[in-house]
């Protein structure tokens, strides 16, 4: 899997003007601690596979920017908003059916508990 150079990483936000929320921050972060563990490897397979989970976090960021840039709304930041809208669509967020909201649910739920293990410095495997 190819991975992006900061500088590219910078040029594609800038010209797809999408916004460094929350959430993108937690992935790169993410992608930024696989990069600190490919530093210490000497292991060829361990290393092709933190290259390749590096890359995954940083698409995953690029792909969370453009899906709030569409939505018009943050992630993390707006969660409140966005369940409040959940509770009104189905009444409790236990009757949430739609396959997208349920999606985005639990994006919302995985990205903050990433958050979490990364205050921690919990290891890498536990994050994911």
């Amino acid at each position: 899997m190819q991975y992006m150079s900061k500088s590219e990483l910078k040029e594609l936000f800038i010209r797809e003007d999408y916004h460094v929320t929350k959430a993108v921050v937690i992935l790169l972060k993410q992608a930024g601690r696989y990069a600190t563990r490919a530093e210490n490897l000497q292991d060829k397979s361990q290393l092709e596979a933190c290259e390749n989970s590096r890359a995954k976090y940083i698409y995953e960021a690029i792909e969370v920017a453009d899906m709030e840039k569409k939505q018009h709304w943050r992630l993390l930041e707006d969660k409140a908003h966005y369940l409040h809208e959940l509770n009104d669509k189905y009444g409790d967020l236990d009757f949430v059916n739609d396959f997208d909201d349920l999606k985005k649910l639990l994006l919302i739920y995985q990205l903050e508990d990433m958050a979490v293990n990364q205050q921690k410095n919990e290891a890498l495997e536990l994050v994911e």
